[in-house]
């Protein structure tokens, strides 16, 4: 299969001359200082009558481009929020610099001439513009940026979920990051508003991407195109009950032909989480489980890049990454078990556990981009290896009798490879897309279990010690087209994904299809309605699959189920956008959802959560974004989302069908104060929710904020106080208290001050002529 794609590949790029159409090409720039004026409506109307012939969005720096029309001279209509309508007629070929503007009256929301509104809808894509916009200026770090996005929840423990169900992918520049959830969060903390240009958010991804993206963040970095070297300095401290720290320098040099990049990370210092669970036994006594860990951080991240553009239109990217992690864990755990008055003590056990987990993560990749007039060739390779060491102490006592004593050894190894093409193509009056691509993953797992025995030696524990192997090929290919006719944009794709893994003794062949579409109708510049369809699906991972004891406290642990399937969700989306105001309709079903239940074992007390597939899923959601200014130093964005959930759930011989709705309100209030000062206030609210077997309790958080820039915005120091009412705790309760009488919790230490300083410094020779597109854009065709 893949000898055939290099060849459908090889054949194309020869014929690439071939499909030369004629186009009509310019730049939107603000009429004062002639700077590029991105994401504008651009309309190309017929001389004639006016009809609409095609229409698009402008790049980032102002650049599009048409093509496929008979040569002739023609209407461009230009708009976009903070500017006046502009009209040019304009011959096929090149329109050169359009200026625009700025519209006095609108001054009140965009604050001042030119700047872009925060959010925009963008074809499948809600992008918001980061750098220099009020609205993100207080905020610390990637995760402060994504509170503040429609649809997207950051979560207490770091993670991010988008439309309340699902962990989307998360890009930088167009490509996705190969990094662990530990490197992946520490590498968000660490970038700050001043270092991105835009973020792209895609809730229904189409068949271009992987079927395991349901969602998609694709962080866009600021390019400097300054010829010159450049620096970054980023310190940041951050205090709850305890301490830690984060600091990263960024280094960049800059030629004509060659880009060099550097970049050092250092974590430092202590995290909190605490566990707690309330469970009412069989025998009617009352256990109370209390879990407090402290992690200790002396983590390292570095990261060397270099882009050499070698000939026009055509550059390669290469790139190295390493990230060590280094921790010192301690988790306190006590066990106070009552009778069922709460009075009597049966007993009160405590264990402590410690633990010195060490990471060594490794990556490379080579990227291949080369321009061919309107034809763009991407090649991708990488290659990512992880490591991981782990010892273990666990003693479990009663006052001072050793009930039980453990030593584990945990050596984990991953080594992931993956190649990638794709190709975009302008023939048949549209763009042709096509991709393959093929990921090869190995993950060995050895974990030894040794038990203190009777002679105070310490002995092979069997029933614990795993030696797991997973191994999982990836072959995936793809096609698409997409077309302008009038108001109407539209785009068709499918693609095929076939899986072989192994699982210890457990072997799979699976092919799945994977089909979508997107239908673009633009009202007028200013309004749009989207349409999209899409099938993704979700393969168990290792941890999901490996059927050994992962413990969260003595009597509490995770079991895999080697038997898992993988999931497929087919989602409907319909969405609304009127200039920044966005509203969205979701609907889909998926089939055989993975979940985790809980069985309770009433001779040893041992409450155990164990994987399997449901029969089904439904859910759907609404949701609604708008941005406010009722003042030039005072601007609002708010953001309103409902879902409903309904699983179907086996559980002890009973089928439980429990519709579940909820609904989630979050904002931002940004004041622009004198002397440089920016306030911010967020919220956060999200009501009573649960699953087939849970119910939680509602959610809430309170952020303030307060930044100032000094040195012409290049040093900014900023403070942030987290959870001001310390209410971020997350309350799980089981439904069926006759089955189980449980509850537990997670608090993860949110509320916090967290101090940060960032510093820009640098020189530069001369201007480097500006790129006219990013990676990205290209592939969108804008």
């Amino acid at each position: 299969m893949m000898v055939r794609v290099s060849l459908f590949f090889s054949l194309l790029i020869l014929n690439i001359p071939a499909f030369s159409q004629t186009v009509l090409r310019g730049k939107a720039v603000d009429d004062k200082n002639h700077s590029g004026i991105g994401f504008v409506t651009v309309s190309l109307l017929s001389l004639k009558d006016t009809a609409l012939i095609q229409g698009q969005v402008s790049d980032s720096a102002g650049f599009f481009q048409f093509s496929g029309m008979p040569a002739g001279t023609y209407l461009l209509r230009l708009s976009t929020l903070g500017y006046k309508h502009t009209w040019k007629l304009a011959e096929t070929g090149d329109a050169g610099e359009i200026p625009m503007a700025a519209d006095a009256s609108l001054l009140e929301e965009v604050v001042v001439a030119g700047e872009r509104p925060a959010f925009q809808r963008s074809g499948d894509k809600l992008v918001l513009n980061i750098s220099g916009n009020k609205l993100f200026a207080a905020s610390a770090n990637t995760f402060d940026i994504l509170k503040k996005v429609p649809g997207l929840e950051v979560n207490g423990d770091g993670t991010i979920t988008m439309s309340g169900r699902i962990t989307p992918g998360v890009f930088i520049d167009g490509k996705p990051v190969l990094m662990n959830a530990e490197e992946l969060q520490q590498y968000l903390a660490s970038l700050t508003p001043e270092m991105i240009a835009s973020i792209e958010v895609i809730s229904n991804p189409s068949s271009r991407y992987d079927g395991e993206y349901k969602g998609i963040i694709d962080i866009k970095l600021k390019r400097d195109q300054t010829l010159g070297w450049k620096g970054n300095a980023l310190l940041s401290l951050q205090r709850n009950n305890y301490t830690l720290s984060d600091n990263t320098l960024q280094l960049s040099y800059k030629t004509g032909k060659v880009a060099y990049t550097a970049r050092l990370g250092y974590r430092a210092g202590t995290t909190v989480h605490r566990y707690a669970a309330l469970q009412h036994q069989a025998n009617t006594n009352i256990m109370a489980t209390n879990t407090q860990t402290l992690s200790g951080n002396n983590n390292f991240s570095y990261q060397l890049g270099a882009e050499y553009s070698f000939r026009k239109g055509q550059r390669i990217d290469v790139g190295l990454r390493v990230f060590n992690l280094n921790r010192d864990v301690d988790a306190f755990n006590t066990l106070f078990t009552t009778d069922s008055s709460a009075k009597r003590t049966i007993f009160h056990t405590y264990s402590i556990n410690t633990s010195a987990p060490k990471q060594r993560n490794y990556a490379a990749n080579l990227n291949y981009t080369a321009q061919f007039g309107e034809h763009q060739l991407d090649l991708l390779g990488s290659v990512a290896k992880v490591s991981n060491r782990q010892y273990e102490d666990i003693q479990n006592r009663e006052a001072e009798t050793l009930l039980d004593y453990w030593k584990t050894a945990l050596k984990n190894e991953i080594l992931i490879r993956m190649a990638q093409a794709d190709l975009s193509l302008k023939v048949w009056k549209g763009k042709v897309g096509a991709g393959a691509k093929f990921a090869y993953t190995t993950t060995k797992n050895d974990l030894r279990y040794d038990t203190l025995l009777a002679n105070n030696d310490f002995g092979l524990d069997s029933s614990r010690t795993n030696n797991f192997q997973y191994d999982e090929y990836i072959s995936a290919a793809y096609v698409s087209y997409e077309r302008s006719w009038r108001k109407w944009n539209y785009t068709l794709s499918v693609r095929a994904e076939h899986t072989h893994s192994v699982a210890g003794i457990i072997t799979r062949d699976y092919l799945n299809w994977l089909p979508g579409f997107l239908f673009t109708y633009t009202i007028d510049p200013t309004q749009q309605l989207h349409l999209s369809y899409s099938r993704r699906m979700t393969r168990p991972n290792f941890v999901q699959l490996n059927p050994f004891r992962f413990y969260l406290s003595p009597l509490n642990y995770v079991v895999g189920n080697p038997q898992l399937q993988p999931s497929q969700t087919n989602m409907l989306s319909l969405t609304y956008s009127h200039k920044s105001f966005n509203a969205a309709i979701q609907i889909g079903r998926e089939l055989s959802p993975m979940a985790r239940y809980p069985e309770y074992d009433s001779a040893t007390n041992e409450l155990e959560y164990l994987g399997r597939n449901l029969p089904y899923g439904d859910f759907a959601g609404i949701e609604l974004s708008f941005p406010l200014s009722l003042k030039t130093w005072w601007k609002m964005q708010h953001s309103i989302r409902g879902a409903y959930r309904k699983e179907q759930t086996p559980y002890h011989e009973i089928i439980y069908t429990i519709p579940i709705t909820d609904y989630t309100l979050s904002g931002s209030q940004v004041f622009t104060l004198p002397h440089a000062i920016t306030f911010d206030l967020t919220y956060y609210y999200k009501s009573r929710s649960g699953n087939g077997i849970y119910r939680i309790k509602p959610l809430s958080s309170i952020d303030l904020s307060l930044q100032k820039s000094w040195l012409k915005g290049k040093l900014n120091a900023k403070i942030s106080y987290y959870d001001i009412l310390d209410t971020y705790r997350v309350y799980y309760i089981f439904r069926e208290k006759q089955i189980l009488n449980n509850e537990l919790s997670h608090w993860f230490g949110n509320r916090r001050v967290v101090a940060t300083l960032n510093y820009s410094f640098g020189r530069s020779t001369h201007k480097g002529k500006q790129n006219s597109k990013n990676e990205e854009e290209n592939r969108a065709g804008m």
